[in-house]
Protein backbone atom coordinates (compact mmCIF):
# COMPACT_ATOMS: atom_id res chain seq x y z
CA UNK A 1 0.00 0.00 0.00
CA UNK A 2 1.52 3.52 -0.62
CA UNK A 3 1.11 5.86 1.77
CA UNK A 4 2.38 9.80 2.10
CA UNK A 5 2.36 12.37 5.04
CA UNK A 6 0.93 15.92 4.33
CA UNK A 7 0.75 18.74 5.87
CA UNK A 8 -2.31 20.39 6.77
CA UNK A 9 -2.19 23.41 4.52
CA UNK A 10 -0.48 21.34 1.87
CA UNK A 11 -3.81 18.93 1.93
CA UNK A 12 -5.89 18.64 4.77
CA UNK A 13 -7.14 22.09 5.38
CA UNK A 14 -9.19 22.00 2.01
CA UNK A 15 -10.24 18.70 2.91
CA UNK A 16 -11.77 18.97 6.08
CA UNK A 17 -12.79 22.52 6.59
CA UNK A 18 -13.90 23.13 2.66
CA UNK A 19 -14.97 20.23 1.00
CA UNK A 20 -15.97 18.19 3.92
CA UNK A 21 -19.10 20.67 4.18
CA UNK A 22 -19.81 20.58 0.32
CA UNK A 23 -23.70 20.65 0.01
CA UNK A 24 -24.19 21.82 3.55
CA UNK A 25 -22.78 25.25 3.51
CA UNK A 26 -26.17 26.94 4.06
CA UNK A 27 -26.52 24.95 7.44
CA UNK A 28 -22.90 25.76 8.77
CA UNK A 29 -24.12 29.52 8.12
CA UNK A 30 -26.78 29.38 9.96
CA UNK A 31 -25.38 27.72 12.78
CA UNK A 32 -21.92 30.37 12.17
CA UNK A 33 -24.86 33.29 12.90
CA UNK A 34 -26.45 31.65 15.70
CA UNK A 35 -23.32 31.65 17.62
CA UNK A 36 -22.52 35.05 16.33
CA UNK A 37 -25.80 36.27 17.68
CA UNK A 38 -25.26 34.55 21.33
CA UNK A 39 -21.60 36.13 21.51
CA UNK A 40 -23.27 39.64 20.72
CA UNK A 41 -25.88 39.24 23.37
CA UNK A 42 -23.87 36.99 25.77
CA UNK A 43 -20.79 39.35 25.90
CA UNK A 44 -21.72 42.78 24.97
CA UNK A 45 -19.45 43.34 21.86
CA UNK A 46 -18.83 46.66 20.87
CA UNK A 47 -19.30 48.03 16.94
CA UNK A 48 -17.54 50.97 17.07
CA UNK A 49 -13.91 48.88 18.03
CA UNK A 50 -12.46 46.00 15.61
CA UNK A 51 -12.99 41.89 16.67
CA UNK A 52 -9.63 40.45 15.55
CA UNK A 53 -10.12 36.60 15.35
CA UNK A 54 -6.66 34.27 16.24
CA UNK A 55 -6.65 31.35 13.97
CA UNK A 56 -9.29 31.96 12.28
CA UNK A 57 -9.60 29.06 10.11
CA UNK A 58 -11.70 29.43 7.00
CA UNK A 59 -13.91 32.53 9.21
CA UNK A 60 -17.12 31.00 9.92
CA UNK A 61 -17.73 33.16 13.04
CA UNK A 62 -15.83 36.00 11.94
CA UNK A 63 -18.08 36.17 8.57
CA UNK A 64 -21.26 36.10 10.72
CA UNK A 65 -20.09 38.65 12.82
CA UNK A 66 -19.82 40.82 10.16
CA UNK A 67 -22.89 40.37 8.47
CA UNK A 68 -23.43 41.90 12.15
CA UNK A 69 -21.94 44.81 11.36
CA UNK A 70 -18.87 44.45 12.75
CA UNK A 71 -15.60 45.04 11.16
CA UNK A 72 -13.51 41.39 11.67
CA UNK A 73 -9.95 40.65 11.34
CA UNK A 74 -8.43 37.21 10.86
CA UNK A 75 -5.29 36.04 11.53
CA UNK A 76 -4.68 32.06 10.27
CA UNK A 77 -1.02 30.35 9.31
CA UNK A 78 -3.25 28.41 6.74
CA UNK A 79 -3.28 30.53 3.30
CA UNK A 80 -5.74 27.63 2.07
CA UNK A 81 -8.15 29.15 4.85
CA UNK A 82 -7.56 32.56 4.27
CA UNK A 83 -8.32 32.74 0.91
CA UNK A 84 -11.21 31.04 1.26
CA UNK A 85 -12.69 33.51 4.04
CA UNK A 86 -11.07 36.13 1.66
CA UNK A 87 -13.22 35.02 -1.17
CA UNK A 88 -16.45 34.89 1.40
CA UNK A 89 -16.42 38.29 2.39
CA UNK A 90 -15.80 39.64 -0.76
CA UNK A 91 -18.82 37.48 -2.14
CA UNK A 92 -20.94 39.02 0.43
CA UNK A 93 -19.30 42.77 0.54
CA UNK A 94 -18.75 42.44 3.93
CA UNK A 95 -16.02 44.32 6.12
CA UNK A 96 -13.91 41.70 6.91
CA UNK A 97 -10.34 41.50 6.64
CA UNK A 98 -8.21 37.97 6.58
CA UNK A 99 -4.52 37.85 6.91
CA UNK A 100 -2.22 35.05 6.57
CA UNK A 101 0.46 35.21 9.77
CA UNK A 102 2.21 32.41 11.95
CA UNK A 103 0.85 33.05 15.47
CA UNK A 104 4.01 32.13 16.98
CA UNK A 105 5.94 34.85 15.40
CA UNK A 106 6.23 38.03 17.15
CA UNK A 107 4.59 39.61 14.31
CA UNK A 108 2.58 42.76 15.54
CA UNK A 109 -1.15 42.16 16.04
CA UNK A 110 -3.79 44.96 14.89
CA UNK A 111 -4.38 47.11 18.21
CA UNK A 112 -7.47 48.81 19.93
CA UNK A 113 -9.38 46.19 19.15
CA UNK A 114 -12.98 46.01 21.60
CA UNK A 115 -13.12 42.02 20.90
CA UNK A 116 -10.54 39.74 20.37
CA UNK A 117 -11.66 35.92 19.67
CA UNK A 118 -9.30 32.44 20.17
CA UNK A 119 -11.65 29.73 19.68
CA UNK A 120 -10.83 26.00 19.24
CA UNK A 121 -7.06 26.57 19.34
CA UNK A 122 -5.16 26.48 22.63
CA UNK A 123 -3.35 23.28 23.61
CA UNK A 124 -1.71 22.45 20.05
CA UNK A 125 1.43 24.76 20.27
CA UNK A 126 4.22 24.65 23.55
CA UNK A 127 3.76 26.69 26.58
CA UNK A 128 5.89 29.42 25.71
CA UNK A 129 4.29 29.44 22.15
CA UNK A 130 0.75 29.75 23.84
CA UNK A 131 1.68 32.20 26.65
CA UNK A 132 3.07 34.46 24.32
CA UNK A 133 -0.07 34.40 22.09
CA UNK A 134 -2.12 34.90 25.11
CA UNK A 135 -0.46 37.95 26.10
CA UNK A 136 0.00 39.35 22.50
CA UNK A 137 -3.91 39.27 22.60
CA UNK A 138 -4.34 41.11 25.71
CA UNK A 139 -2.38 43.64 24.27
CA UNK A 140 -3.74 43.94 21.24
CA UNK A 141 -7.41 44.98 23.28
CA UNK A 142 -8.69 48.66 24.03
CA UNK A 143 -8.97 48.63 27.99
CA UNK A 144 -12.57 48.59 27.77
CA UNK A 145 -12.47 45.17 25.19
CA UNK A 146 -13.27 41.61 25.87
CA UNK A 147 -11.26 38.42 25.26
CA UNK A 148 -12.97 35.12 24.49
CA UNK A 149 -11.18 31.76 24.31
CA UNK A 150 -13.03 28.42 24.05
CA UNK A 151 -11.61 24.86 24.57
CA UNK A 152 -13.63 21.70 24.97
CA UNK A 153 -14.47 19.83 27.82
CA UNK A 154 -12.42 16.96 28.61
CA UNK A 155 -15.45 14.60 29.94
CA UNK A 156 -16.86 15.55 26.34
CA UNK A 157 -13.87 13.88 24.27
CA UNK A 158 -15.11 10.20 23.72
CA UNK A 159 -12.87 7.66 22.03
CA UNK A 160 -14.57 8.02 19.02
CA UNK A 161 -13.72 6.07 14.71
CA UNK A 162 -15.74 7.63 11.95
CA UNK A 163 -15.50 7.09 8.54
CA UNK A 164 -16.87 9.25 5.68
CA UNK A 165 -17.04 9.00 1.92
CA UNK A 166 -15.30 12.68 0.72
CA UNK A 167 -13.71 13.21 -2.71
CA UNK A 168 -13.87 9.75 -4.63
CA UNK A 169 -12.11 8.52 -1.44
CA UNK A 170 -12.56 7.94 2.77
CA UNK A 171 -11.96 9.58 5.10
CA UNK A 172 -10.97 8.21 8.17
CA UNK A 173 -10.46 9.03 12.10
CA UNK A 174 -10.12 7.92 15.27
CA UNK A 175 -9.83 9.90 18.36
CA UNK A 176 -9.63 9.38 22.03
CA UNK A 177 -8.06 11.26 25.50
CA UNK A 178 -5.15 10.14 26.97
CA UNK A 179 -6.63 11.29 30.42
CA UNK A 180 -2.95 10.43 32.37
CA UNK A 181 -1.75 13.29 30.24
CA UNK A 182 -4.74 15.38 29.40
CA UNK A 183 -3.65 15.14 25.67
CA UNK A 184 -6.38 14.33 23.51
CA UNK A 185 -4.93 12.27 19.85
CA UNK A 186 -6.49 12.65 16.66
CA UNK A 187 -5.24 10.21 13.75
CA UNK A 188 -6.58 11.36 10.27
CA UNK A 189 -6.35 9.05 7.26
CA UNK A 190 -7.54 9.65 3.85
CA UNK A 191 -7.87 6.49 1.15
CA UNK A 192 -7.84 7.86 -1.83
CA UNK A 193 -9.84 5.62 -4.83
CA UNK A 194 -6.39 4.14 -5.78
CA UNK A 195 -5.95 3.19 -2.08
CA UNK A 196 -3.29 5.44 -1.44
CA UNK A 197 -3.04 6.28 2.28
CA UNK A 198 -2.57 9.68 3.11
CA UNK A 199 -1.64 10.71 6.93
CA UNK A 200 -0.98 14.11 8.50
CA UNK A 201 1.81 15.57 9.32
CA UNK A 202 2.16 18.84 10.71
CA UNK A 203 4.70 20.42 13.55
CA UNK A 204 2.18 22.41 15.82
CA UNK A 205 4.33 22.21 18.67
CA UNK A 206 7.97 22.47 17.62
CA UNK A 207 9.44 21.11 21.13
CA UNK A 208 7.56 17.73 20.78
CA UNK A 209 8.91 14.90 19.19
CA UNK A 210 8.09 14.43 15.18
CA UNK A 211 4.95 12.45 15.15
CA UNK A 212 1.80 11.88 12.37
CA UNK A 213 -1.75 13.05 13.78
CA UNK A 214 -2.49 15.54 16.12
CA UNK A 215 -1.76 16.01 19.76
CA UNK A 216 -3.42 18.63 21.63
CA UNK A 217 -3.37 19.31 25.71
CA UNK A 218 -7.14 19.91 26.56
CA UNK A 219 -6.72 22.45 29.77
CA UNK A 220 -9.31 22.30 32.19
CA UNK A 221 -11.31 25.45 32.74
CA UNK A 222 -9.21 26.99 35.53
CA UNK A 223 -5.70 26.06 33.87
CA UNK A 224 -7.46 28.32 30.73
CA UNK A 225 -8.56 31.03 33.49
CA UNK A 226 -5.15 31.10 35.27
CA UNK A 227 -3.29 31.39 31.88
CA UNK A 228 -5.18 34.47 30.54
CA UNK A 229 -4.83 36.01 34.46
CA UNK A 230 -1.03 35.70 33.96
CA UNK A 231 -1.52 39.05 31.82
CA UNK A 232 -3.41 40.83 34.35
CA UNK A 233 -6.53 40.82 32.73
CA UNK A 234 -9.51 39.62 35.44
CA UNK A 235 -10.70 36.40 33.93
CA UNK A 236 -13.37 33.77 34.38
CA UNK A 237 -14.93 30.80 32.89
CA UNK A 238 -18.56 31.17 31.83
CA UNK A 239 -21.07 28.79 29.95
CA UNK A 240 -20.66 27.82 26.24
CA UNK A 241 -23.60 27.92 23.80
CA UNK A 242 -21.47 25.20 22.18
CA UNK A 243 -22.48 21.92 23.74
CA UNK A 244 -19.04 19.87 25.08
CA UNK A 245 -17.22 23.66 25.06
CA UNK A 246 -16.54 26.48 27.76
CA UNK A 247 -15.94 29.45 27.32
CA UNK A 248 -13.08 31.94 29.36
CA UNK A 249 -13.69 35.59 29.14
CA UNK A 250 -11.21 37.92 30.16
CA UNK A 251 -12.07 41.39 30.67
CA UNK A 252 -11.21 44.69 33.16
CA UNK A 253 -15.20 44.89 32.97
CA UNK A 254 -15.01 41.61 35.50
CA UNK A 255 -13.27 44.18 37.89
CA UNK A 256 -16.62 46.37 37.88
Amino acid sequence: MIRREESWDGFWAKLLRIDMFEGQWEAYRKVADSRAEWLEKTFGLQKDRPVLSLACGEGGIELALARRGYSVIGIDRSQVMISFARDMAIEENLNATFVHADLTTDSQLPGNNGTVLCFDTLGLLNDDDEYRIIQRAVGSLHRDGVLLVDNPLREGLATSHRWQRINDGYFLSESFLDKESGTHVLNPIFISQDGEEVLLRDPYDRKRESHTGVLRYVYNPSELVNLVKTTQLPAREVKHQRPGYYMVVGSRRLEE
